[in-house]
């Protein structure tokens, strides 16, 4: 895709595959994008899979001498030494390189950090002193973000593969469910896509962003596990993480919630429940599917028991879908939303035929689509 910049555009998933590329063939890249689309989760990531330590380091709280290292005063010699910063060890002789260095920030660096981070991406050594570097990630914003970036040297640039990471929904939706966002936030934004990801350039304060999503999700367990649950309360601590508009839109959706939990409560608990469904709006109907799995997914997260009981959560939640006639599409919705197959694997819950055929159904009438 062509752009100003001439980058290449990648989504995360090329991302992380060209970064895991990178880190085997020992090279550098530059991954440039909007805030909190997952530049710097995905070179964690990428360290991760490549079983290597990642060096986070900030370019912007740098200056020359940082990188360089200082001269060592006690050194009784007539040459000059330097030594080390602590964030950048030497690779001491003999010792096999075993780090990533994360080069945050670099739309920030100072032009005086050009000169070292030049010499550090080309032959890993910082004035001739070898350091523990296998690979280097550089990431950093565009400038119409307004985040005060500067022009990246070419020469700069020139030392490594280079990319705008853009933003996928769907591909960040699959990832956020592998890594636990709560499920209310997913739900949310599967039928409010556009409250995902703010404009590119949107100058205010507080707009959405998929970091932002994520913070809000750690922040609504948080609130529950310190049993807040008002509406309001609720409202503005996620209205903090991604704006006014986005918290107002979300304050219904949680209201919702919260009227029909205790009858999600009694369904999953004894299969039947006094709330008319079919009697209830389209939104509704589909808030209080998505909270029925959600409850039942972490029942059996903490459940201890026998397998049994967590039979029993799946079976009043497959009867709950047929008894009460839920709409095919806010079946696979919802399902989906709480449920993947490696989920369903690690909890044995392929085990529950009823469950299972169910679940596999829905699956395979998305992947239809």
């Amino acid at each position: 895709m062509t752009n100003s910049l001439n980058l290449q555009e990648i989504n995360q998933e090329e991302a992380l595959s060209l970064c895991k590329f990178t880190i085997q063939t020992k090279g550098n890249i530059f991954l440039l994008g909007r805030r909190g689309v997952g530049k710097t989760e995905i070179a964690f990531q990428s360290a991760k899979e490549n079983k290597l330590k990642i060096n986070y380091i900030n370019l912007s709280l740098l200056d020359r001498s940082d990188l360089f290292g200082y001269p060592n005063m006690h050194d009784q010699g007539e040459l000059v030494t330097f030594k080390a910063p602590a964030f950048m060890p030497p690779l001491k002789e003999g010792q096999k390189a075993d780090t990533i260095i994360l080069f945050d920030e670099v739309d920030k660096a100072p032009s005086e950090v050009t000169s070292p981070l030049l010499e550090i991406l080309q032959f890993r050594t910082v004035n001739g002193r070898p350091i523990n570097a296998i690979s280097c990630i550089l990431t950093g914003n565009l400038s119409n973000e307004g985040a005060y970036s500067n022009h990246i040297s070419t020469a700069l640039l020139d030392r490594g593969s280079k990319y705008i990471l853009s933003y996928n929904f769907d591909n960040w939706i699959e990832w956020a469910k592998i890594n636990q966002i709560h499920d209310l936030v997913l739900g949310f934004l599967k039928s409010n896509p556009n409250y995902a990801c703010g404009k590119e350039n949107d100058i205010s304060y507080a707009s959405p962003s998929p970091r932002g999503w994520c913070l809000a999700s750690e922040a609504l367990n948080k609130a529950r596990d310190n049993k807040i649950i008002d509406i309001n309360t609720i409202t503005n601590i996620v209205s903090g993480y991604v704006g006014a508009e986005a918290g107002i839109k979300f304050k219904i959706w949680y209201e919702h919630y919260r009227k029909f939990e205790p009858f999600i409560y009694t369904l999953i608990e004894t299969g039947e429940m006094s709330l008319n469904y079919s009697g209830l709006a389209p939104t509704e109907k589909l808030v209080f599917a998505i909270s029925s799995c959600h409850l039942v997914k972490n029942k059996i997260i903490q459940l201890k028991s026998k397998s049994e009981e967590k039979f029993k959560y799946l079976e009043n939640l497959c009867r709950f879908m047929f008894n009460y006639k839920v709409d095919r599409e806010i079946q696979i919705l919802a399902m989906t939303n709480s449920f993947n197959f490696n989920f369903i694997t690690n909890h044995k819950l392929y085990e529950n035929k009823l469950f299972f055929d169910l679940f596999n159904d829905l699956s395979q009438s998305l992947e239809k689509r």
